[in-house]
């Protein structure tokens, strides 16, 4: 809706969190890239008053990311990983950080990792170069989840797995965008007949463009052109998505053939799972919280229901 995170107002906070309830989306992360620490921290900041029923914390991706695979995110505001940054960084919001994606090869790695399980959030393998040995390591240091898989992370090769290697080759969840650009169909089968359908965690990427038509828009401080619903920085790369949770469901269905119940835990379960809050979202079970999508055979949402509350009617 032609916001934000980092530059938001309260406002138009709610507005970008109210248009992913409208599109199937009960909770969410709202995601900080690669600023300045003060910037970040502002952010996070706005977003914690804003006190949404659908904000869970927020995911802090970047600035402890590696230059090689940076993706759209500024190589000017990059930084190695430092668990006293990442103290500077959360200062005032324990248990607000839910999910911090980071480069564990880099010098630092481990130590950030280990400070990002001591303050009760996520450590995840992201916008990195990691060999597939240095990958294993950051998973049995800690690392429980793989960014985007496939995306701003050392490839795939048959004698140099990567990172990409260590996702497929181990139990940690896996990040996908299924928009159909940012990963062939044919490779989202191949991860979901490899993975199953109880490691794989739908995510959006979206950007500030997600809702609105073609045009100019910015992720952080980098202009990003939006060209056919596809997000790209003027030198080609790819700058997120436009992508909505019921699309991506849909064409999750779309590319590996699986049951509607297989999909939708991908976008559910599965990473309540992976954030710890299984016992209270996830699923419909007895006691959980009453957060309810109702939706029609095309997957087109008519009702979002928060804690036993209609917050979205589609008209």
């Amino acid at each position: 809706m032609g916001h934000n995170f980092e530059d938001a107002s309260p406002d138009e906070i709610k507005e970008i969190v109210d248009f992913f309830v409208s599109h199937g989306t009960i909770a969410l992360l709202p995601t900080t890239v690669t600023a300045p620490i003060s910037i970040i921290k502002d952010a996070i900041e706005r977003v914690r008053r804003v006190g949404h029923p659908a904000i869970l914390g927020v995911h802090i991706e970047g600035p402890f990311i590696s230059p090689e695979r940076r993706g759209a995110h500024n190589p000017e505001y990059i930084l190695p990983p430092s668990p006293e940054r990442f103290a500077e960084l959360t200062s005032g919001h324990a248990g607000f950080i839910k999910l911090v994606t980071l480069a564990p090869e880099l010098p630092g790695g481990e130590e950030l990792i280990t400070r990002i399980l001591e303050s009760g959030a996520v450590p995840a393998l992201g916008h990195s170069d990691a060999s597939y040995e240095q990958a294993l390591a950051a998973l049995e240091r800690g690392v429980k989840l793989f960014t985007h898989l496939f995306n701003a992370m050392s490839p795939f090769h048959h004698r140099a797995p990567g990172a990409v290697g260590a996702a497929l080759d181990s139990d940690a969840y896996v990040e996908l965008i299924c928009d159909g650009i940012h990963i062939h169909p044919a490779v989202v089968r191949l991860i979901a007949k490899v993975k199953g359908f109880d490691r794989i965690c739908l995510v959006t990427d979206a950007i500030s463009a997600a809702g609105l038509p073609d045009g100019e828009y910015s992720l952080g401080d980098l202009p990003v052109f939006v060209r056919e619903g596809v997000a790209r920085l003027s030198d080609g790369t790819l700058a997120g998505s436009t992508l909505t949770m019921d699309r991506a469901v849909r064409n999750f269905m779309d590319y590996t053939g699986c049951s509607l119940p297989e999909a939708v835990r991908c976008a559910s379960l599965n990473p309540a799972r992976l954030l710890g809050i299984d016992d209270r979202k996830g699923s419909l079970e007895v006691g959980k919280d009453a957060d309810l999508v109702i939706f029609d055979q095309d997957l087109t949402v008519h009702y979002t229901i928060l804690g036993g509350e209609v917050v979205y009617a589609r008209r």
